[in-house]
């Protein structure tokens, strides 16, 4: 196992969303989720005017008995993105979950952007040594994405000191 993530904190409660996502995730044996996040699928730009046809798109997917889900989350062994995507309570539905190699990771980042001095949007990405992953935070505030990124930034100096990244 990997130092760096013996004793981290746990991250915003296991909401309801995360629960049924959790059960398309099969974890190694010994694996446990140190952290998780969830992103916006509606967002569509951080313009408030932007976000507020995000928020309709969401309430019309939402009446229609459809979602879009994104979560980050990070285990003692690995990053999983999970995402769910329904339509049409369920007509249309697309799952997915890729696994990243701790070893992999290569940068983690947040970021904050805010319009019309009240209109927040917050960004966390994640990147390996091949792809870059950026998405919307929903219901984080700054301490938690700093927390989050804490962590990840433990495991990259873990990888440098271990010899798995460069």
């Amino acid at each position: 196992m990997n130092q760096a993530m013996a004793q981290p904190n746990p991250g915003p409660p296991m909401t309801k969303a995360l629960q049924q996502m959790m059960q398309h995730v099969d974890l190694l044996p010994g694996e446990t989720v140190q952290y998780s996040i969830q992103g916006d699928g509606y967002f569509i730009g951080a313009n408030p005017i932007q976000k507020m046809f995000a928020a309709i798109q969401a309430a019309m997917m939402k009446i229609t008995g459809g979602h879009i889900r994104i979560f980050v989350l990070v285990t003692n062994q690995r990053i999983l993105l999970a995402n769910s995507i329904q339509a049409l309570c369920g007509f249309n539905r697309n799952l997915g979950v890729n696994a990243i190699a701790l070893a992999s990771l290569a940068e983690c980042g947040w970021a904050k952007v805010t319009a019309m001095c009240c209109v927040h949007s917050r960004f966390v990405h994640v990147e390996t040594k091949t792809q870059r992953h950026t998405l919307v935070i929903k219901k984080l505030k700054d301490a938690a994405l700093r927390e989050f990124i804490a962590n990840l930034s433990s495991v990259m100096v873990s990888n440098v000191q271990s010899g798995t990244s460069t």
